[in-house]
C-alpha cells in the first residue's frame, strides 16, 4: 500500500504600519456605553486562556479604551499572580465586543472552586454602565476523572518504521458552540461521555474523538480511540494533487474495535494497549475515495506536561 506525505500550506500574514499612518482614534459619539456582558461567569481550572467578554453599546466613530482592575471576593477567593494571571488590564474595544483574559493555575490539587472579580475602573470614548463587574468563577478540575483527564499531554509512539514519535495533544470536553458561533446540538448528548484530542500528527485543526468510560463504584474507567474508519480526525488537507481528509482506523485494517487506554492513579500517564494502534487513511475529497494509510502510530502513551 502506497503512503502519503501530508503538506500543510502555512500562510504567513505580515502587518507593517506607520504610527502617523494609522494613529488610533478614541471614540468621540455620545450615548455609547461600556459594561461587563454578564454580572457572573465561569471556566474550569485548565481551560487554558479564557476570555470574559466587555460589551460596547451605542454607535462608535473611534476606539473604546477600557481600563479594568482585579480583586479576591467570596469564601475561596482567587488571588491575582498565584491562582490565575491577567494577560491585559487595558483593553481597546473597536468593535463592539472586546475581552478580559485571564489564565488559571492548573495546580493538580482537589480544593473548592475560586472566585475573584473583573472591575471597569475607566473608560475613555464610552461611560462605565451599570454592569461594571464581573465575578469569575475558576471550577476545580481535579475531582472528577473526566476532567482531570482535560489539559496538555505528551503523546509517544512508535510509526509504521518502529521509529519513535511524538506529538504535543490537547484533550478537551465537547465544545458548547460551533465554529460558526450557533450551539453545538450534541454538547448534552456527548458531554461526560467523550472527549475530543487535538495535535495528533501535528496537525493543529486534527480532533480525534474520545471515548470515555467511568464507573464511581470500582474507581475503575477508562479512553478509547472509537468510532474507528467512522469519523474524520482532520478535513480540506492540501495533499499536492488532491484536497483530502484523514480517518483514524483500527491498526488491524478491516476492525472497528476501539484502541482503549488506562490511566493512572495520579492521571499523569494514559497507557493504551501495546499490542494496537490507529492508522490514518487518506480520502479524496471530491469523491471520498480511499487514497492510502499516511502511516500509523502504536504503542500510544499520554504523559502530562
Amino acid at each position: 500500500m502506497k503512503y502519503f506525505k501530508l503538506f500543510l500550506l502555512v500562510a504567513a500574514v505580515a502587518f507593517f504600519g506607520s504610527c502617523s499612518d494609522d494613529k488610533e482614534t478614541q471614540n468621540t459619539n455620545k450615548d455609547v456605553v461600556v459594561e461587563m456582558e454578564t454580572p457572573t461567569f465561569s471556566a474550569k481550572e485548565g481551560a487554558g486562556a479564557v476570555k470574559v467578554p466587555i460589551k460596547v453599546t451605542g454607535k462608535t466613530n473611534g476606539n473604546v479604551y477600557v481600563t479594568l482592575a482585579v480583586k479576591e471576593v467570596g469564601n475561596n477567593p482567587a488571588k491575582e499572580d498565584v491562582h490565575y494571571y491577567v494577560t491585559d488590564k487595558t483593553i481597546t474595544i473597536s468593535d463592539g465586543t472586546g475581552y478580559a483574559e485571564y489564565r488559571a493555575v492548573d495546580d493538580k490539587e482537589i480544593n473548592d472552586d475560586r472566585t475573584f472579580e473583573f472591575e471597569i475602573v475607566e473608560a475613555k470614548g464610552a461611560t462605565i454602565g451599570a454592569q461594571n463587574s464581573c465575578i469569575v468563577t475558576i471550577k476545580d478540575n481535579d475531582k472528577d476523572p473526566y476532567d482531570r483527564l482535560q489539559g496538555k499531554w505528551k503523546l509517544t509512539g512508535y510509526d509504521n518504521d518502529g521509529k519513535t514519535v511524538s506529538w504535543n495533544v490537547t484533550i478537551t470536553e465537547p465544545q458548547k458552540k460551533l465554529a460558526d458561533g450557533s450551539d453545538n446540538p450534541s454538547y448534552d448528548y456527548e458531554y461526560g461521555y467523550y472527549l475530543y484530542m487535538s495535535g495528533l500528527l501535528e496537525i493543529p485543526t486534527s480532533s480525534a474523538r474520545l471515548n470515555f468510560y467511568y464507573d464511581e463504584g470500582s474507581g475503575q474507567g477508562y479512553v478509547a480511540f472509537d468510532c474507528l474508519g467512522e469519523t474524520n480526525l482532520a478535513s480540506d488537507l492540501n495533499f499536492g494533487d488532491f484536497t483530502g481528509y484523514i480517518k483514524i482506523a483500527n491498526d488491524n485494517i478491516g476492525s472497528t474495535s476501539p484502541l482503549m487506554g488506562n490511566w493512572n492513579s495520579d492521571f499523569d500517564t494514559v497507557t493504551f494497549q501495546p499490542n494496537g494502534g490507529i492508522l490514518y487513511a487518506v480520502y479524496d475529497k471530491s469523491d471520498n475515495s480511499l487514497k492510502g494509510y499516511m502511516g500509523k502510530t502504536t504503542g500510544i502513551v499520554l504523559t502530562r506536561k
